[in-house]
């Protein structure tokens, strides 16, 4: 995956979506979450790491992630302020 494409997710993820405050969901921040740190983790194991691209690569990928996380962490905050401890519809078959 080429980092251009990269950078197209985060940026769609940081846009307003249809349905609600952020079209992005939990999963799509979280796989996001999981590519970026494959990225950085190829990157700090290169023989590049060490050059000048190799560091600004390194940092870019390390505040993509920080951001990625921080939207994880909004986006579940949001979910549970959403639904305020809903009536459980289960039935208790062994009552």
């Amino acid at each position: 995956m080429s980092l251009g494409l990269i950078s197209n997710v985060v940026e769609s993820t940081n846009r307003p979506g249809p349905g609600g405050a952020s079209g992005a969901s939990i999963a799509s921040v979280n796989g996001q979450i999981r590519q970026v740190k494959q990225q950085l983790d190829d990157w700090t194991t290169c023989v590049s790491a060490k050059t000048t691209k190799g560091q600004a690569e390194i940092q870019r990928l390390s505040a993509e992630l920080s951001a990625a996380e921080d939207r994880a962490q909004r986006l579940a905050a949001r979910q549970s302020q959403a639904s305020p401890a809903a009536p459980s519809r289960s039935i208790d078959v062994w009552a």
